[in-house]
This record gives C-alpha cells, sequence and structure tokens, in this order.
C-alpha cells in the first residue's frame, strides 16, 4: 500500500504578502546599500552611522521571514509582534520629529513607514485566527 501526503498550499491575503515583501525590500536595501536607503529616507549618510542602519535592515528582513515563513496557526502572533514593534518606531519617530532630529522626509517615510506598517500588521493580525493563514 502506497501512501501520498498532499500538503495543503499556502494562501496568503494581500496585505501579508504586501507587509512581507515591503519588510524584506527595506531590509535588503538597508543592508546591501545602506547610504541610499538612508538618502531615501532622508537621512544624511556621512553622518548617520552604518552598522545601525544595517541592524535595522536585518530586523525588517526577519520579520519579513517570520511573517512570510509562519505556519497559519502562528501568523496572528507574528504580525501583532511586528505591529507593535512598528508602533515603537512611530512613537519614535515622531518624537525626533518634534526634537528637530530628523528631517520631513524622514518623518514621513520613516515614522509614516511605520506607522503603514502598524497598521497593516494589525490587519493581518486580525484577519488571521490563531489556526489559519
Amino acid at each position: 500500500m502506497r501512501m501520498i501526503y498532499v500538503h495543503e498550499m499556502a494562501t496568503y491575503s494581500t496585505a501579508r504578502i504586501a507587509l512581507g515583501a515591503t519588510r524584506a525590500a527595506v531590509g535588503l536595501g538597508s543592508w546591501l546599500a545602506p547610504d541610499l536607503t538612508a538618502r531615501l529616507f532622508g537621512i544624511d549618510p556621512v553622518t548617520a552611522n552604518r552598522f545601525l542602519t544595517r541592524l535595522f535592515g536585518a530586523r525588517e528582513l526577519a520579520l519579513a521571514v517570520a511573517l512570510l515563513a509562519a505556519p497559519p496557526g502562528a501568523v496572528r502572533a507574528v504580525a501583532a509582534a511586528g505591529a507593535a514593534i512598528d508602533t515603537v518606531d512611530v512613537i519614535a519617530g515622531f518624537d525626533e520629529g518634534r526634537r528637530g532630529n530628523l528631517s520631513t522626509q524622514a518623518i514621513l517615510l520613516g515614522a509614516g513607514g511605520a506607522l503603514v506598517f502598524a497598521a497593516l500588521g494589525s490587519s493581518v493580525a486580525c484577519e488571521s485566527g490563531s489556526d489559519d493563514g
């Protein structure tokens, strides 16, 4: 008797794919081209610490991989963790902007981008029950 195993194809919501892909792009850009990525976010690459930019990139890559590779039962927790991290980034970004330490571009793309990620992460967490993806 021959056993046949069929794996269920993973289904990804549009928000999950968008969030994971965007995190991966930011993470890869931060790691591979930290000066360019810093400039895109309005940060002066001459004074920015490339190491910190790469740390940020590594974090984004880790969040992207965790979200996209999560088994269905873990998607909610992974998305919620990412949303919490992004919420802290929003707070930090607007606080640094209030202090005059960030350009308008950095506030819009950094803190604003984190706000979008937090909203998408919350959406993915809410649409993902404890045992569906």
